[in-house]
């Protein structure tokens, strides 16, 4: 399997901090291809059992087949280029860090009330001082549809420099705190032990 095992996780703390942090990605399904929509995702987590929540535009056409089929959830978290210069080992070739989690269910439409309570809890957790009037919000889930995802298999992809020395970990770490922003490839790889 393609990334190499050591990249991969299917531990459910791990991931669930992720994905605290990293919660907008890709709806995927098929309808005769793939289909995509790019969301924001609500969790939650109850023990091992895991539900996504998410929204469409009513007029999407990823709704038609959606009820009862099985979908796929990317979320995508920081990135960076590793340049060959970080490896004290030479020749070397560059790459790229990543971390994403794959997360696999079987999705259900939310009928309005449902979508409107979602919408609320989003909306709390988003921006928990906004608040939008009532009236507003009924108007609003006249054009969504909520959508709940019984997870059923989620892994992780952490492609944090985990082959290379503790050394050259070290080294990427400190020229990607030089390039990147804050938040970034650089603080998970020292949250995941790597130094």
């Amino acid at each position: 399997m393609y990334p190499p095992p050591y990249y991969q996780t299917d531990d459910s703390t791990q991931l669930q901090a992720f994905l605290q942090q990293h919660y907008f990605g890709l709806l995927l399904s098929h309808i005769g291809g793939i289909a995509y929509t790019p969301l924001p995702f609500l969790f939650e987590w109850q023990g091992e059992a895991a539900k996504a929540y998410c929204h469409l535009a009513r007029n999407n056409q990823q709704l038609k087949h959606l009820d009862g089929a099985e979908v796929s959830i990317i979320i995508q978290g920081p990135h960076a280029f590793v340049p060959a210069s970080c490896y004290q080992q030479q020749p070397a070739v560059s790459t790229w860090n990543y971390a994403l989690a794959e997360l696999t269910g079987t999705a259900r439409l939310l009928d309005l009330q449902q979508t409107l309570a979602l919408v609320r809890k989003q909306e709390a957790h988003s921006a928990p001082g906004m608040l939008q009037a009532a009236d507003y919000q009924q108007k609003l889930v006249q054009a969504i549809v909520g959508v709940e995802i019984d997870i059923s298999q989620m892994r992780g992809r952490f492609k944090l420099s985990q082959n290379k020395s503790a050394s050259e970990q070290q080294r990427v770490i400190a020229h990607l705190q030089q390039v990147e922003q804050p938040g970034s490839v650089w603080q998970l790889m020292q949250q995941a032990g790597q130094s």
